[in-house]
């Protein structure tokens, strides 16, 4: 068997571990779809309510469902890796991860494809329920590229949830997420256009790749415009992807290695 194939193995036997997991809470996912379906009906209602000039409520609850689209892949790929690491670490089974052949830093990299999946799967949920029940109405041929450039927003996003795992191989904890959440939502326009922020604040919704992923979302799903091209929003994520992901991962590792030191991956 080849390197390529026994990683593919790997990788896919991790997958399978974390969906056994998930699914071993039998509601999980349906609660989980419900409260989804919920956000779209609350955000459908409050759209009735939008009567500014820039947008009518319909395109104010297109505009506002891919946000909610994108909260949902954002959760799963920023804030819950560092959750399942540390439930690993309390639980005492992570150790088997790190004398594996496969290597503790490619096990954490596996531990994202289960939490995007499930965030696609929601999305996907939420995208049918508002054309259904709202009459939400898809661009054609560009919603097909929603799926690719989902994935790649993802990898432009992982970087930050390798820095937040890296804290809690090396201080048991990953603070702030909560508030890393709540400021991608403020500055990446999930909810409003960033054009709205402050002068002193709008410049950080341009050095981050949550807003690049945001606008070619939107631009793909429901044809929002967007001040570039799509094919430059694209270049954006793989920049921010090719530049963060070496560097998040090598933090990652010395983290680990600190952490072994200092034994708060074996005794946590």
């Amino acid at each position: 068997m080849s390197v390529l194939r026994r990683f593919g193995a790997a990788v896919g036997a991790v997958v399978q571990r974390d969906a056994a997991l998930y699914f071993s809470y039998r509601m999980g996912f349906f609660t989980q779809c419900f409260s989804a379906i919920f956000s779209v009906t609350l955000f459908y209602y409050m759209s009735r309510l939008v009567t500014v000039e820039s947008f009518s409520p319909d395109r104010y609850f297109e505009y506002v469902v891919v946000g909610l689209v994108i909260l949902q892949a954002v959760t799963g790929t920023v804030a819950m890796l560092p959750i399942g690491v540390r439930q690993e670490l309390v639980a005492g089974t992570f150790e088997r991860l790190v004398l594996s052949p496969f290597g503790a830093v490619a096990a954490v990299l596996s531990m994202i494809v289960f939490p995007f999946l499930r965030a696609v799967a929601l999305g996907v949920v939420m995208v049918l329920f508002a054309i259904v029940a709202f009459d939400l109405r898809l661009e054609w041929p560009g919603a097909l590229l929603a799926l690719p450039a989902a994935a790649l927003g993802a990898l432009a996003f992982t970087p930050f949830s390798l820095m937040f795992t890296a804290s809690v191989f090396a201080f048991k904890q990953a603070p702030g997420t909560g508030m890393m959440l709540a400021a991608i939502s403020l500055l990446a326009g999930l909810y409003f256009p960033v054009a709205l922020l402050p002068d002193w604040i709008e410049w950080t919704s341009q050095i981050q790749p949550f807003t690049p992923a945001v606008d070619l979302l939107r631009h793909l799903l429901v044809g929002t415009e967007i001040g570039s091209s799509a094919g430059l929003e694209f270049v954006r994520l793989m920049g921010f992807a090719v530049i963060l992901l070496p560097v998040s991962i090598l933090c990652m590792n010395a983290a680990l290695r600190f952490g072994q030191r200092r034994g708060t991956v074996t005794e946590f």
